[in-house]
């Protein structure tokens, strides 16, 4: 993959996430997603004991059942797609969830990063009607708000924005309004919140990301919210205080039950919200 700096988009991503981002423009994404996919069956062949691809309800069942580690396996981001029927492949590959958007525009949908919300493009409609056929859950993560409640009026199954934050909290593209998030509600799905400090805003530590938490627990319900976390995309982005990695995401748990999240919201918030999600398109795998 040849990948390039350009620095009208660099100026352009720096506005939305109101701090310096300094972007590249990839080029032959088709090969590197490719690639990717090769690294996740290398794994698993390497270490077939401990790791496996999800790829049917059985494989579902036995990671939860605590068996093996497993993969499902997410593409952040549909310039790879030359035609729609490409997530078709993608699928007998293995992908089960697909973001519409990184951070730019793409012929299937407007990013969040749009000069122009088109929203959903016709190809776009057909590529999501053939996502719920097969159970790839929609990912509208960097999308922009035209996409979004395009997509979770249309999608048949329940949709997920993996993550993503407040605008009431913290005006940035990336952010959920209420709109979006009552549409979110509608359609059954989830939101995950992330931990990225360009997303939280104010300052950079856990009790940030609960204000966020509590402002849609309060107005919409424990329903559609989820862990996000991001931490592979922090980049060079440390991670908030009491949050520095997996093991401490305990502590967002003591902190919510103090402010008044029942313990059950808790469970929901933890894994059962996004396990629903998973399960429901889990029903038109093959």
């Amino acid at each position: 993959m040849i990948a390039t700096v350009n620095p009208r988009v660099s100026s352009d991503l720096s506005k939305g996430y109101k701090t310096f981002y300094n972007p590249y423009s990839p080029r032959g994404a088709t090969s590197l997603v490719f690639e990717h996919i090769k690294v996740y069956y290398s794994l698993v062949e390497s270490f077939p004991r401990n790791l496996m691809l999800v790829m049917d309800r059985r494989d579902l069942r036995e990671c939860l059942n605590g068996t093996r580690t497993g993969f499902l396996l997410s593409l952040e981001g549909s310039e790879a797609l030359d035609d729609t029927d490409d997530i078709r492949i993608l699928y007998n590959c293995g992908l089960r969830n697909l973001g519409f958007n990184w951070n730019y525009d793409t012929r299937y949908s407007a990013s969040c990063m749009s000069k122009k919300d088109y929203g959903l493009t016709g190809e776009g409609e057909a590529l999501l009607k053939e996502m719920n056929k097969l159970g790839i859950i929609a990912d509208l993560a960097h999308a922009s708000k035209k996409t979004c409640t395009e997509v979770l009026a249309s999608s048949k199954m329940p949709a997920i924005v993996s993550h993503a934050n407040v605008k009431a909290i913290f005006d940035c593209a990336r952010n959920l309004d209420e709109e979006v998030m009552e549409a979110l509600k509608a359609n059954g799905g989830v939101m995950g919140f992330i931990f990225a400090k360009q997303m939280m805003g104010g300052r950079r530590n856990v009790n940030e990301l609960v204000r966020h938490i509590l402002y849609v627990y309060r107005h919409f319900g424990p329903d559609i919210m989820a862990i996000g976390t991001d931490y592979f995309g922090l980049g060079d982005e440390r991670a908030p205080d009491g949050l520095e990695d997996v093991t401490r995401i305990k502590n967002l748990w003591g902190i919510l039950m103090d402010k008044g999240v029942k313990e059950a919201d808790i469970a929901k918030i933890a894994y059962q919200n996004a396990l629903r999600v998973i399960e429901k398109n889990a029903t038109r795998w093959r």
